[in-house]
């Protein structure tokens, strides 16, 4: 929109009043610019006047009418940086045509991530002939010229001269370095024809190398070659964005997103980082500790990023430039002890990502203002990158050859097993015959014995001792039997619960299995708590007191039984002792009298032993 301002004073002393103006202005040490005779790119830095607007106060007309008595300053940048800074900036610049015919010059601000930017065009009469508002908040389309920078035409009649303002701003305070160029339309036809040339080469590397990756772990399924290619994802991304294509090409009309792509891309190459370097250099198992560190440094990164979330976005620089310079010295670091420890991969990784470091590093010192803008600083992690992925790839294929060593080492070793299978198979069939042996007589062990107490069962009961009666016999031997029963067992279950119970079963078979180790000792669990006892003793008095000396051990044990009338755990005894065995018909013979026995202990307040001597061949 044009405006037009109007003085109330006369033509003529307007005249010589703006006249007596000019020479008195500040910005007048600057010489004006001859756009006519301009010819090739000018770096307009050195050539524009400042001004710092802290408070935002002030608009173009203001600038107009108040020239004289603000504070403008001569740049002394080559390139302007402002930094972290909580002022909007005003730039002026003068240039005139001192040709015959009128000329177009173009004006980039060569910072595609630069927030706020209005442009005044101001004629000879103190007219706004031209005006623009733009930059990387507004919408893409609010741009003069469709490129990924801001560029601004600016039109000076032959013979004439105009005044350029440039407002800066930024949306919480963080600017990064502002290159100003000034330049005809073929030269900047021929410097974007450049720029894209190179950033075509260089993300059609970075794609083809993406690409290559996928299609390689999708062959070998390597885990190292995901977490490269997720990797490569992020930092693609990353610098798409960062140059401007993103907002160009990806999202024109989305600018606060495009403005959160940039600090969330940063945490994500961190954390991204962070699992490749795991990877590729298996810090797992050389160094847990140490990795653990460096996914906490990479973690917190990525968390510094967040406030861009919310809008925040000087914070977070703040916070990310000292995560990335201390998680790039953590990474420099393990590199060279593992270089040190002879790993190729380290050595390569060292090499490749020194370089990125390094270019990283530099961008953000400028970034915050500590080194000046050039070329080196600018485009120092586009060349640190290149350099990088192309070692890195050179690691990957050395990685692949390796690969392909051991598969061919895992081919021979795998034929070299067959032939020693063949030989071996022989002592293996043999070897699994004895196994299967085993296996059986465990089985029939466990068929003969009682699964909880590890006694010999009811089953075993009945068949031993219907062999030893028989043998009793034949010899004329003496045979001593015993059933013992825990005593109010049933009352303990009840108090103290089944596993409880089961816990006093195994107590108690453990202590029948120490005392009683002669070797024709046998130990039965008839069931419950009930137990049989063959004893290898030749008189009843010897028998009596093996088991006296049993009871006492039990009791010794003192398992608490509070209901009991004992107070802990104790057993009854029922022994028989046959000489002959004349009288003991059958297995339930010898049984049933040594349980009426043993019951006759309960009789007697249990805790006892009571011993069958009415047993005669007569009988």
């Amino acid at each position: 929109m044009t405006r037009r301002l109007s003085f109330s004073l006369p033509p003529t002393m307007l005249f010589r009043w703006l006249a007596s103006l000019l020479l008195m202005l500040p910005w007048q040490a600057k010489a004006a610019i001859d756009v006519g005779a301009l010819q090739g790119e000018l770096n307009l830095s050195p050539h524009v006047l400042l001004l710092e607007d802290s408070a935002r106060e002030f608009d173009i007309e203001q600038l107009l009418r108040q020239g004289e008595a603000l504070e403008w300053k001569s740049s002394r940048q080559e390139t302007l940086n402002f930094s972290f800074s909580g002022s909007a900036w005003w730039l002026k610049l003068r240039v005139e045509n001192g040709s015959a015919i009128p000329v177009r010059r173009l004006l980039e601000l060569a910072m595609p991530l630069h927030d706020y930017l209005d442009g005044y065009v101001v004629d000879q009469q103190g007219e706004i002939v031209r005006h623009w508002q733009t930059g990387n908040r507004r919408d893409f389309d609010s741009r003069p010229i469709a490129h990924r920078t801001f560029v601004l035409p600016i039109h000076v009649p032959a013979g004439e001269s105009r005044q350029i303002f440039l407002r800066l701003d930024t949306h919480d305070g963080l600017y990064d370095a502002t290159p100003l160029y000034l330049m005809d339309d073929a030269s900047f036809l021929a410097k974007a024809q450049r720029e894209l040339m190179a950033f075509s080469l260089y993300f059609g590397a970075l794609l083809a190398l993406l690409i290559y990756s996928l299609l390689l772990y999708l062959a070998t399924r390597e885990r190292p070659l995901l977490h490269y290619v997720i990797y490569l994802g992020t930092f693609f991304v990353l610098m798409f964005s960062a140059r401007g294509f993103a907002f160009q090409y990806w999202w024109p009309e989305m600018p606060a997103f495009n403005n959160q792509m940039v600090p969330l891309n940063i945490g994500l190459f961190a954390v991204t980082l962070a699992f490749f370097s795991d990877s590729y250099l298996n810090l797992r198992q050389h160094a847990p500790r140490l990795t653990r560190v460096l996914y906490g440094v990479a973690g917190l990164c990525l968390v510094s990023a967040l406030p861009a979330l919310f809008g925040h976005y000087a914070p977070v620089f703040h916070l990310i430039i000292p995560g990335a310079i201390l998680l790039s010295c953590l990474l420099l670091g393990v590199a060279v002890w593992r270089s040190l420890c002879g790993d190729t991969l380290a050595r390569i990784y060292l090499v490749a990502w020194s370089v990125l470091l390094v270019g990283i590093t530099l961008y953000f010192l400028r970034v915050a203002g500590l080194l000046p803008y050039n070329a080196v600083t600018e485009y120092a992690v586009q060349v640190g990158s290149g350099i990088e992925f192309l070692l890195l790839s050179l690691g990957l294929a050395w990685k692949i050859n390796q690969f392909k060593n051991e598969k061919l080492a895992a081919e021979r070793a795998t034929l070299d097993l067959q032939r020693s299978l063949n030989e071996r198979l022989e002592a293996q069939v043999q070897q699994r015959t004895q196994e299967l042996e085993k296996a059986n007589r465990q089985l029939t062990t466990m068929a003969r014995t009682d699964p909880l107490t590890g006694l010999l069962n009811r089953r075993q009961f009945q068949e031993l001792m219907d062999e030893e009666l028989q043998r009793r016999r034949r010899s004329g031997q003496p045979l001593l039997f015993a059933v013992m029963d825990i005593d109010d067992f049933k009352l303990y279950n009840d108090t103290y619960g089944h596993h409880a119970g089961d816990e006093v079963l195994i107590k108690v078979s453990t202590l029948l299995l120490d005392h009683f180790r002669r070797a024709g000792d046998r130990l039965f669990r008839l069931g419950g708590e009930e137990f049989g006892l063959l004893l290898a003793v030749d008189s009843l008095e010897e028998g009596q007191q093996v088991l006296e000396d049993f009871r006492e051990a039990l009791q010794g044990l003192r398992i608490l039984h509070e209901t009991s009338t004992h107070g802990v755990i104790t057993a009854s005894f029922g022994l028989v002792a046959c000489q002959g065995c004349d009288a003991v018909h059958n297995v339930e013979t010898l049984y049933r009298f040594a349980d009426q026995a043993m019951y006759e202990a309960k009789a007697h307040h249990r805790n006892r032993v009571v011993t069958c001597t009415r047993l005669k061949a007569s009988e």
